[in-house]
């Protein structure tokens, strides 16, 4: 007789993790509201204040793999984790030198880009097994609310 509970095949995402997540989405949805129906005044601050809070997102999740390669095991060289993590930094300054409905674009591909990334690093053993259970939905509400903007 077999007494051992099966593994899980699907981890858990942590409640944390999708408390905050999907907290964190909640600007990115109030932020294109008002950036799609606003008053000239309020779009252009609603405007401003999505594109602010989507470059700091797009830096943040690059920082997450920074950390994970902090946890690299002792003698690795994690050199393409580093280099990767500082990238959505990089890629997210470089919006200021994008004009227009391209700028909501362009973070909305590196988003993209950055998920894509996210899955190898589940897949190299390097980010959580649950990751992408948590990331895939939020990175596709976010990038619909910015291809939204996009077309304002």
């Amino acid at each position: 007789m077999n007494t051992t509970i099966p593994e899980d095949p699907k981890p858990q995402v942590p409640a944390p993790a999708i408390v905050l997540g999907t907290a964190g989405l909640l600007p990115f949805l109030f932020l294109t509201g008002l950036w799609l129906t606003g008053a000239d005044t309020i779009a252009t601050v609603a405007r401003q204040a999505l594109l602010a809070y989507s470059i700091a997102i797009l830096s943040f999740l690059g920082a997450v793999h920074w950390g994970l390669a902090m946890t690299a095991a002792p003698g690795e060289q994690p050199w393409r984790r580093y280099f990767v993590s500082v990238l959505p930094a990089l890629a997210a300054t470089a919006t200021a030198f994008i004009g227009g409905g391209l700028q909501f674009l362009w973070l909305a591909a590196c988003l993209f880009g950055l998920l894509l990334y996210d899955l190898y690093a589940v897949k190299q053993g390097e980010a959580p097994d649950w990751y992408p259970r948590l990331r895939w939905p939020l990175t596709i509400a976010v990038c619909v609310c910015l291809m939204a903007a996009a077309l304002r």
